[in-house]
């Protein structure tokens, strides 16, 4: 470290000029520096506080960049996003419209059946064909916990820019999707085309297991499903591609330690922003839906849903929950570590591993 090389210095000076043995310790330190070749000038490697202070460079280099284009954390029309976990795809619609209805770098998945999905969602025939026409994607029946379902379907989306036939229906803004004419749950939307070079943002939005956030089961089964993201959107990131995950203020999920999970699967935490809901014109908050109330809904069940107004409706449609992000929520950004970072953040993944395992412990007692 720097400040133990000054010492060292010192130290050595004053044995010189005062006449007094050097002691072992400062003999071996030097016999080293000569071998690494500075001679003691330095100790070859970044101080903590340099390291800190290039951390908070970094994060505000982040969070500056997100106020450049105009648009709530730095999105713009040019940027491939690949949305994760939607519901009733309004977050992706709120996208398109801040893009001046430019969707065609966006690549919406949700892990509900179509059927489910438009059962649950009143609303969500009417914004898929808005997507549609603005050339973004949406893609059903994506499980995140399966990497190869998320890889498969980033992939065959990019892949279908090389259709002619596909792309020239993205133009005019076709593509199926199940709105319109097309054939229902059929595909919509063509990537790029040419080679797959990643996405530069993933993005999910409130991620939640569905089986509640108190309890031990219930931390430990919601940070696998995170470790299951980051794992499965490394190798869809492009070079300085981000992951953005946005989360509630809440007690309960702050013990998912996500920062930690990201950690463990090879990522740097760069910036955390605000996430205000008002940002994105018409995104409204779903909570996840139950298996019992996507059964109900798959199958055209007799249970009561409530409509934006809390009118009550006749079928088993999922209520907006905008309350559970209004009193706070801050999206994570992340970026897979670079070759300089592995090493030094070594520490960092062995820590959060044991943070992770301690938070568990902490989390049983007081869910019984």
């Amino acid at each position: 470290m720097a400040k133990k090389g000054r010492v060292a210095r010192i130290l050595t000076t004053l044995h010189r000029v005062a006449g007094t043995p050097i002691s072992e310790a400062l003999k071996r330190r030097q016999r080293a520096a000569i071998q690494r070749g500075d001679a003691g000038t330095h100790g070859g490697e970044k101080s903590q506080w340099k390291k800190r202070k290039e951390r908070k460079a970094r994060r505000e280099a982040f969070e500056g960049a997100a106020t450049q284009t105009g648009l709530p954390h730095g999105y713009h029309s040019g940027q491939r996003v690949l949305l994760v976990g939607e519901g009733n795809l309004s977050f992706a619609l709120a996208l398109t419209t801040l893009f001046d209805g430019e969707g065609a770098n966006v690549l919406a998945t949700s892990l509900d059946r179509p059927s489910v999905a438009r059962a649950a969602y009143p609303d969500l025939r009417d914004i898929e064909q808005s997507l549609e026409a603005s050339g973004a994607a949406v893609r059903f029946g994506v499980d995140v916990e399966d990497g190869d379902a998320l890889r498969k379907a980033a992939k065959a989306w990019w892949a279908a820019g090389n259709d002619p036939e596909a792309r020239a229906a993205n133009e005019r803004g076709g593509g199926g999707g199940g709105g319109g004419g097309a054939e229902p749950g059929a595909p919509s939307g063509a990537g790029p085309g040419g080679c797959f070079k990643g996405f530069d943002r993933v993005v999910w939005n409130f991620p939640d297991a569905g089986v509640g956030v108190v309890g031990r089961l219930a931390v430990q089964a919601n940070q696998d499903l995170l470790d299951a993201f980051f794992r499965a959107a490394k190798p869809l990131l492009s070079k300085d591609g981000e992951v953005h995950v946005a989360m509630r203020a809440c007690e309960h999920r702050a013990r998912w330690n996500v920062a930690g999970v990201a950690a463990r699967a090879g990522y740097a935490h760069r910036a955390s922003l605000a996430f205000a809901p008002a940002d994105f014109p018409g995104y409204e908050h779903f909570r996840t839906l139950g298996e019992a109330c996507a059964f109900e809904a798959a199958a055209g069940g007799g249970t009561k849903g409530r409509d934006a107004r809390g009118d009550v409706t006749d079928g088993p449609h999922a209520a907006p929950a905008d309350e559970d992000v209004a009193a706070g929520a801050r999206t994570l950004i992340f970026q897979a570590e670079r070759r300089g970072e592995g090493e030094a953040s070594g520490r960092t993944r062995r820590g959060a591993k044991k943070l992770l395992r301690g938070e568990g412990e902490r989390e049983d007692a007081p869910g019984r």
